[in-house]
This record gives structure tokens, sequence and C-alpha cells, in this order.
């Protein structure tokens, strides 16, 4: 987690896993790649979805909001990279 934020609370790490074991389940029938990149492209449409039904704006914030959701991502990224090349293998 990055230091800058606030703790995570453990409700959202358990929604995480729910989130992970659809994944482990979904790769008994496909490959991992593919499950990959269908998450990647739920992410985007469920946040085009709340974007849009929340902000009254949303046309005009496009690109903003954009711009927030792909540097969160990065930063997940990068931190769930850090913490699986520390781990032992």
């Amino acid at each position: 987690m990055n230091e800058a934020q606030e703790p995570v609370s453990p409700e959202f790490f358990q929604l995480v896993d729910r989130f992970i074991g659809l994944a482990n389940e979904l790769t008994k029938d496909h490959a991992t790649s593919r499950v990959s990149s269908v998450i990647l492209y739920a992410a985007a449409r469920y946040n085009a979805h709340c974007m849009c039904a929340l902000d009254p704006e949303a046309e005009q914030n496009r690109t903003s909001a954009a711009d927030y959701f792909v540097g969160q991502y990065r930063i997940m990224l990068d931190e769930n990279i850090d913490e699986l090349l520390r781990a032992p293998k």
C-alpha cells in the first residue's frame, strides 16, 4: 500500500479476495491471460458506468476521471508487483 494513503479496511481486501477467487475459478476453463484481460475490461466498464452515473458533468470530466483511474491502477499494480517480487519463492 502506498504510504501516503490511509489504511484500507479488512473488508476491502475480503472483497478483493472474492474477485481473485472468481478469477481463479475462471482459469480452470480459460487461459490466465484471457481472465486477466476480462478483469481489466470489466473494471474499465464498471468504472465508466460509475463515473457516468455519479458525475453530472461526466462528459466534461472524462479526461480527469480517466487520468485518476489510470493513476490509481498504476499505483496498485506497482504495489502488487513489489509485494510479489519480495515474496519467498
